[in-house]
């Protein structure tokens, strides 16, 4: 139960039958009248409802059953609380809230209103096989899937209202002008609280997703021929975009150094050319989990002002940064980067929807957006309503459940640590800084062919195989460790046993 005062009030929320046709309950109590319950918002799925002082003569009235039950009683709240505790007998004149207080309570009530506790431990692997996703089809029901970037947390609350709302209407209709529905004001707003960078609304364009905005920045800013840097090892779509437009590959892979995978900036310069146009930057990075220094940053940011390059920067990972580290956007590193930089990211990766297809592009210039504008919105496709209101009820009202996930993945990342070091000690793996993905290296492994198809033949276990990643990376395989700690241990026991059948 969430609980905090104001003055001699103090407000109580719970949650009752969430997994039915209850709710959220927010209490309002007169600490110094023995705790009387003066007022009680019952915002139920089912029958919602309110109580003036219940604790004597307990009106109730009916809520509208079709409305946003929260959202009214924080605003009734907001604009009169004074009248509903006069009407239960309280002596509101004496202990009045003030009102920039009482608006900071109230945003937290909300909060607390629309999470309940996340049920991290619930998946398990039979609920989870019943899934229809990418993840839990692509293999056969014996094989365990740890392999695409996806998460097995049950739904945040505040999305699965937003979908569970426009179920009951049966609202699947045509998106409104994704412009008008607040998504790029949702996102600017994000960008400032989290990350302090100021950006202006206008220069976002909603996308079907990043990876989309990748292929279309290269078919825009780029000529056939011309060269992208990637640094591998990189999620398989920075190296498929490429290839599938025509443009050449400057591959230049991280180096590992003592805490992790970093830029050799000498083998960067010497794998571009004149005809190197573009840098495509995964930060946080995919799969290896590095969230890069400023420092690192910084050094990149000179040599793309030096080298003259547009910098398309994938950093849907930003949310899900560990051990109290802040992400740094790539374009708030001054207004020059942010002239030559589109930030693709979305609410899909920390919030676990990426099969209702919604991301954001943001435009340091104009110039960048016009350019990118030349591939006219319909030829990119549409994006749906559900993937909409779901990606602004994730960025409006679940941070506290992402707070949760992240504070149970950096538990996993640190058990999977432990573990991969007393159980598989051949195995070499830093600790991700950021994602939900360990980075294995297998080689001292000697495993006969590579790791993925290894471990899915002996272990019926599934790994990215490390040569999607890039060439040069094949003794390699990606973990994801976004799971129950019952699955994740699961996995270690698949681990062990296909290596014991070598012997």
């Amino acid at each position: 139960m969430w609980k905090s005062s104001i003055g001699s009030l103090r407000f109580e929320v719970d949650h009752r039958d969430t997994s039915g046709e209850g709710g959220a309950t927010l209490r309002v109590r007169a600490a110094k009248e023995g705790d009387r319950e003066l007022l009680r918002f019952d915002c139920f799925r089912r029958a919602p409802h309110y109580h003036v002082d219940p604790a004597g003569r307990d009106l109730i009235t009916a809520l509208d059953p079709l409305a946003d039950n929260i959202d009214w009683t924080v605003g009734e709240l907001a604009r009169d609380l004074g009248g509903y505790l006069e009407r239960a007998g309280f002596a509101v004149n004496r202990e009045a809230p003030r009102r920039e207080p009482l608006a900071a309570l109230l945003r937290d009530v909300e909060a607390a209103m629309r999470n309940p506790p996340a049920r991290l431990d619930a998946p398990e692997p039979r609920r989870l096989a019943a899934r229809i996703s990418e993840k839990w089809n692509t293999y056969p029901p014996e094989i365990l899937p740890a392999w695409v970037a996806e998460m097995d947390f049950p739904l945040a609350t505040p999305v699965r209202a937003v979908l569970e709302r426009a179920l009951d209407l049966d609202d699947l209709g045509y998106p409104i002008n994704p412009g008008e529905t607040g998504l790029r004001e949702a996102f600017a707003e994000r960008m400032e609280t989290r990350f302090g960078w100021a950006i202006d609304p206008q220069r976002v364009v909603v996308l079907t997703d990043v990876v989309q905005g990748m292929y279309v920045a290269l078919e825009t800013l780029c000529e056939p021929g011309d060269g992208a840097i990637v640094q591998t090892p990189i999620y398989p779509p920075f190296l498929s975009s490429v290839g599938e437009t025509g443009r050449r590959l400057d591959a230049c892979p991280l180096v590992r150094g003592a805490h992790g995978f970093e830029i050799d900036f000498d083998a960067l310069r010497a794998a571009t050319d004149a005809r190197t146009r573009m840098l495509l930057l995964c930060n946080p990075h995919n799969p290896s989990g590095r969230a890069y220094t400023r420092e690192e940053l910084e050094a990149l940011a000179e040599l793309v002002l030096e080298r003259d390059l547009v910098v398309v920067a994938d950093e849907i990972h930003a949310d899900l940064v560990f051990d109290g580290r802040r992400h740094l956007p790539f374009a708030s590193l001054g207004a020059a980067l942010a002239e030559r930089t589109i930030t693709l990211t979305s609410a899909t990766k920390a919030f676990n929807i990426p099969g209702l297809r919604c991301a954001v592009a943001h435009f340091g210039s104009a110039r960048l957006q016009d350019r990118f504008g030349a591939v006219p919105r319909h030829i990119r496709g549409g994006v749906g309503l559900l993937g909409i209101y779901a990606t602004l009820a994730a960025w409006r009202h679940a941070d506290p459940w992402l707070d949760e996930v992240r504070a149970y993945l950096e538990g996993n990342r640190d058990f999977l640590r432990d573990a991969l070091r007393k159980r598989f000690p051949e195995i070499v793996c830093h600790p991700a800084e950021a994602t939900y993905l360990a980075w294995l290296d297998c080689a001292a492994l000697e495993l006969p062919g590579t790791p993925g198809a290894f471990f899915a033949e002996r272990g019926k276990l599934a790994l990215s195989d490390g040569h999607f990643f890039g060439k040069g990376w094949e003794q390699y395989a990606r973990l994801n460790f976004a799971t129950s700690r019952t699955v994740l241990e699961q996995v270690l026991e698949r681990m062990e046993t296909a290596l014991r059948s070598r012997s």
